[in-house]
């Protein structure tokens, strides 16, 4: 299966903050975890349609409050292989509503916090590799961990063009 994901970007007090999800402790995959807004592509959408439905769906953020889509980079997750596709999107206004039966909390993290922060290896049980981000009482690993390490310089490049 195919994933996408909606990387949400917004202006608070004249700085850029990623938005980011703590998933509900209810559900079957990934419970708690830190993630972006974002689910599996149904057949008939694109990854694209597929990313701004699940930011809909999970914490309100519309289509018509997107200033600019950019396509960040592909990551497959290290434990199911599923590819994810990744789209920054720079939100007008930080208006959200949350679907408490997927999303337990919204996290704002500045992104001159994650641009100086450097990503911690993590060798899995399985043997396997991936990164994290650590910050205090917060831990971003795995793909989402990924999308960040992988998409920071172009994401800081765009908000410099945009200041």
């Amino acid at each position: 299966m195919n994933a996408a994901v909606l990387v949400p970007l917004v202006r608070l007090v004249n700085e850029p903050f990623l938005v980011l999800t703590r998933r509900s402790r209810y559900l079957k995959t990934h419970p708690g975890q830190i993630s972006f807004p974002g689910g599996f592509i149904e057949p008939a959408e694109t990854a694209l349609e597929a990313a701004l439905r699940e930011a809909d769906e999970e914490v309100g953020i519309k289509v018509e409050k997107i200033l600019s889509i950019t396509e960040l980079k592909t990551n497959v997750t290290v434990t199911t292989g599923v590819t994810v596709r990744a789209f920054l999107g720079i939100v007008s206004e930080p208006i959200f509503r949350l679907n408490r039966e997927e999303v337990e909390d919204l996290i704002f993290v500045a992104l001159q916090n994650i641009a100086s922060k450097n990503p911690e290896t993590v060798i899995m049980p399985t043997g396997k590799r991936t990164i994290r981000y650590r910050f205090d009482g917060l831990i971003i690993w795995g793909a989402t961990a990924r999308i960040i390490e992988s998409g920071v310089g172009e994401i800081m490049s765009i908000m410099e063009d945009r200041a």
